[in-house]
C-alpha cells in the first residue's frame, strides 16, 4: 500500500494544531526557516532531540525535506547523547544536548518550501539491544509513509472527530507515528503538549472544552490509572485509548474500558518491525490479535517463533523472538518470548507464568521476574506492592514477607524454581517508551 507524500494535507488549513499558541501557518514558517538554513550545511546525518513536539516536528520535516538523514536518540542523557553524536555529522535541537543548531522558536517570514521528501530518506531509531548497548534501527521514509497509511485505513474513522493527546515520547517510533506523523499527514487534530500526569490531561480537556479525545499511552501509564484513575471526571470525553510499547494486563484492559466507557486498542509491534497487529479485548479471555493490512505472520521452521513479512521492514522476512499460535491468515495469539523459557536447576520454567501468578496476588500492583547469578542461576522477583501490600509488609519482618510470596508461588512451581530474592521498590523502573529497565533492576541484586 504505497502513498504519495504530495497527497499529504500539509497546507496550513489542513494541519490541526489545537494547542492555542501554535498554528499550522507558524509551523510551516519554522519548517521553511530551518529548511533554508540546513541547505547551507554540508552535513548529511543529523542527530535530532527536542522535547517540544511542535518544534521537534518542524525540525524533523525540515531535515528530511533538505535531504538530510535524521537520527533520533531515545533520551537526552549525557552519555547516550555522546555515543549517538559519534555516529552523526551534526546535531540539532534542545540546548541541553549542546547542538550545532539550537532550537529557535521564532523566525522572520520565510519563503515557503515544498515538503518534497524522498522516499529513501532515512530515519534512525534506537532501541535496547541484547548486549546492553543501544541498537540502531534504520527506516526508510517510505516505510513510515506506508505505516501511516495503514493506521489511517484501520483507525482513521475512529479518531476522525477526536483530538489526539499523548503521554508517550516522539523520540520513539510509537510516539513519532501516533503523536506526530499520522495526525500531521492525515489532518487529525492533535495537541503537541506531552502529558506526564493524568491530572494534566483532565485540566487540558476541561480548559479547552474538548468534546472528544483519543489518548495515546503506554501500558506503564495505563497500569497506574488502575490504582487511582483521575480521568473519571472527564470519562465522557475520552473516545478511545491506544496502548503500545509492551504488554497491557488483560484485567487492567477490561477495567479501564469499563471505567472509561471507551475503546482500548492495543498495538503489537517493535521498533524493528513497525506495527504487526492490533486487538480490542471484549473480555479477559479475548486474546486474539489481528494483523495489519499487508502484514503476514507465520512460524519459523519447526518452531512456534514468529516469521514476519511486512511492508514496514527492509528484509523479505523477519525472524522474531516471540512465540505465536496461528489461528488464521490474519489472526494469532502471543505465547510469550523464546527467552521467556529458562532452566533453573535443570527445570524448565516460564518467567511470564511466574509473573502472571505474582500479579494475581492480592498484594501486587506490578512485578518483574529476573534470572540472576553467574554460576548458579536462580530467579529474583521485583514487586511493586499495592496499598494493601505495603500495609502488610510494614507489619512483619522482611524474611517472613518474602516467605509469604514463596509459599504462594509454591502452589504452582517446584521449590527449586521459586524466586530466592525479592525487592519492593515504590515503582518499577519504566522508561519513556513504557519498557522496563531490566539492567537497573538486576544491578539492585549485585
Amino acid at each position: 500500500m504505497q502513498m504519495d507524500l504530495k497527497s499529504y494535507p500539509l497546507a496550513p488549513e489542513k494541519i490541526k494544531f489545537v494547542d492555542g499558541r501554535q498554528n499550522s501557518a507558524q509551523w510551516l514558517n519554522i519548517v521553511a526557516g530551518y529548511h533554508h538554513l540546513l541547505l547551507t550545511s554540508p552535513s548529511k546525518t543529523w542527530l535530532l532531540f527536542e522535547s517540544d513536539t511542535f518544534m521537534f516536528s518542524a525540525m524533523f520535516y525540515a531535515l528530511l525535506s533538505a535531504g538530510k538523514s535524521v537520527v533520533l536518540p531515545q533520551n537526552a542523557q549525557p552519555e547516550h547523547i555522546r555515543e549517538i553524536k559519534m555516529r552523526v555529522q551534526a546535531s540539532i535541537g534542545s540546548a541541553d544536548i549542546d547542538p550545532d543548531i539550537v532550537t529557535q522558536h521564532t523566525w522572520p517570514s520565510q519563503h515557503p518550501v515544498s515538503l518534497d521528501i524522498k522516499s529513501d530518506a532515512e530515519v534512525t531509531f534506537f532501541t535496547s539491544g541484547s548486549t546492553g548497548q543501544a541498537k540502531a534501527i534504520v527506516k526508510k521514509f517510505s516505510q513510515l509513509q506506508i505505516e501511516i497509511s495503514c493506521l489511517e485505513t484501520n483507525f482513521g474513522v475512529t479518531v476522525k472527530n477526536s483530538v489526539i493527546l499523548s503521554t508517550v515520547s516522539h523520540q520513539h517510533i510509537y510516539g513519532l507515528l501516533f503523536k506526530v506523523l499520522w495526525p500531521i499527514a492525515m489532518g487529525h487534530a492533535f495537541v503537541c503538549q506531552a502529558f506526564e500526569y493524568p491530572e494534566h490531561i483532565v485540566n487540558k480537556i476541561t480548559e479547552d472544552d474538548f468534546d472528544s479525545v483519543t489518548l495515546i499511552a503506554s501500558p506503564a501509564h495505563l497500569h497506574r490509572l488502575c490504582m487511582d484513575n483521575p480521568l473519571l471526571p472527564v470519562k465522557q470525553h475520552i473516545h478511545c485509548v491506544f496502548s503500545s510499547g509492551g504488554p497491557l494486563d488483560a484485567d487492567k484492559n477490561i477495567q479501564l474500558q469499563q471505567e472509561l466507557g471507551c475503546r482500548l486498542i492495543e498495538v503489537y509491534g517493535s521498533t524493528e518491525t513497525g506495527g504487526i497487529g492490533w486487538r480490542q479485548r471484549d473480555s479477559i479471555s479475548d486474546d486474539i490479535w489481528h494483523t495489519f493490512t499487508g502484514v503476514s505472520v507465520g512460524h519459523q521452521h519447526n518452531t512456534e517463533l514468529l516469521l514476519l513479512s511486512s511492508p514496514y521492514i527492509t528484509q523479505e522476512q523477519f525472524h522474531g523472538d516471540d512465540r505465536i499460535e496461528l489461528l488464521s491468515d490474519q489472526q494469532f495469539r502471543l505465547l510469550g518470548r523464546a527467552d521467556d523459557i529458562v532452566k533453573i536447576e535443570e527445570k524448565r520454567i516460564s518467567l511470564n507464568e511466574v509473573q502472571m501468578r505474582c500479579k494475581q496476588h492480592q498484594y501486587v500492583q506490578d512485578v518483574c521476574v529476573l534470572v540472576i547469578g553467574s554460576k548458579r542461576k536462580h530467579l529474583a522477583a521485583v514487586i511493586e506492592l499495592n496499598s494493601l501490600g505495603k500495609e502488610v509488609k510494614d507489619t512483619m519482618p522482611l524474611y517472613l514477607f518474602n516467605r509469604l510470596f514463596r509459599s504462594y508461588l509454591a502452589q504452582w512451581f517446584e521449590a527449586v524454581t521459586l524466586p530466592k530474592k525479592f525487592r519492593y521498590p515504590l515503582q518499577l523502573p519504566y522508561n519513556t517508551q513504557g519498557k522496563l529497565n531490566r539492567q537497573a533492576m538486576e544491578s539492585d541484586f549485585e
